[in-house]
């Protein structure tokens, strides 16, 4: 290796490239590792491998970890740091060790970077869907309403001419028969006037997106406690991960922490209870509380707040049957 390498050289190393993934994701942070490694020793050439598989690479590229002399490997789990030229020096060695075990970091970030990634393009590949959707409902709704609202009128228009006498004196029965026929016109034409809802949108279970947001090696990761069973809520998908992304940002807004994360359906009421509490440095965000408020009003929920001295958020969800 060309020198020796200080622990402070490191320090500071490790520093920035934290920064530069802070900055520009961990992608970008890997970049700047392994051309860390070749500035501290000086040699031609560094990797960084996970698994044997090569993540990233500044210089010229070292020898794959399976051929390479042990003094040019810095291992940390499964991640391995491969240099140029072999490290002989213990101290060195274990200074740039730390780089091997920012590497591993950087390197969980950046698989869960693509999986946000990979999210988010399925989030927006289900929005288009659920649009392109809707507006064939709208167009099918249209034609129908369209098609209906015709005959309809005329019919309406033959029983108000008989109710008025013109075509005849009406007997008793033929009075009643009439009346029923208009209230039973005028009740279509009032639905005919009223845009299709979403009550027959299936039902998704919450308890996948909750332990996939707050679950165990989540950066907003809370203790669960879920039913045995499927928190079955009429809604889309899209619309109740805006709401589990919503509760995120109100726990990362606070900086909350012992985050205790409760779903149950309580006696005498028709609804699940998602409770929330946790400790918070901060106020609750505003712009967070006013999404959840809107969501809560769309979906005929209800949610309440308390904030001090620790946060408890209680949402209260229209349930169904599982």
């Amino acid at each position: 290796m060309g020198r020796s390498v200080s622990a402070s050289e490191v320090e500071r190393t490790l520093s920035a490239v934290a920064e530069q993934a802070l900055h520009h994701g961990a992608r970008a942070g890997l970049d700047a590792l392994v051309e860390a490694a070749v500035r501290l020793t000086e040699t031609h050439g560094a990797a960084l491998y996970a698994g044997g598989r090569r993540v990233a690479l500044a210089g010229l590229a070292p020898p794959a970890p399976a051929r390479a002399h042990p003094l040019q490997l810095l291992k940390e789990g499964r991640t391995a740091l491969v240099l140029d030229a072999p490290c002989v020096d213990a101290t060195d060695r274990q200074h740039l060790t730390r780089l091997a075990v920012l590497g591993g970091a950087l390197l969980a970030c950046l698989e869960r970077e693509d999986a946000a990634r990979t999210e988010r393009k399925r989030l927006r590949q289900e929005r288009l869907r659920l649009m392109e959707l809707l507006a064939h409902r709208e167009r099918a709704w249209s034609r129908a309403a369209h098609d209906l609202r015709t005959p309809l009128l005329v019919l309406q228009g033959y029983i108000d001419m008989m109710a008025k006498g013109m075509a005849g004196v009406l007997t008793p029965s033929m009075q009643r028969y009439l009346e029923r026929m208009g209230r039973a016109a005028g009740e279509l034409n009032v639905r005919l006037q009223q845009r299709p809802t979403g009550e027959d949108a299936p039902a998704e279970d919450l308890r996948p997106l909750l332990s996939a947001t707050f679950g165990p090696g989540r950066p907003g990761s809370a203790r669960l406690e879920l039913p045995a069973g499927p928190v079955c809520i009429r809604a889309p998908r899209t619309g109740l991960a805006l709401l589990v992304r919503t509760l995120e940002r109100l726990l990362s807004g606070a900086g909350a922490s012992e985050v205790v994360l409760r779903v149950d359906a309580p006696d005498g009421v028709d609804a699940w209870r998602l409770l929330i509490q946790a400790r918070a440095e901060r106020p609750l965000p505003e712009r967070a509380l006013e999404s959840l408020e809107r969501l809560a009003r769309r979906w005929e929920a209800r949610f309440s707040v308390r904030d001090s001295p620790e946060v408890e958020l209680t949402v209260l969800l229209p349930r169904l049957p599982g």
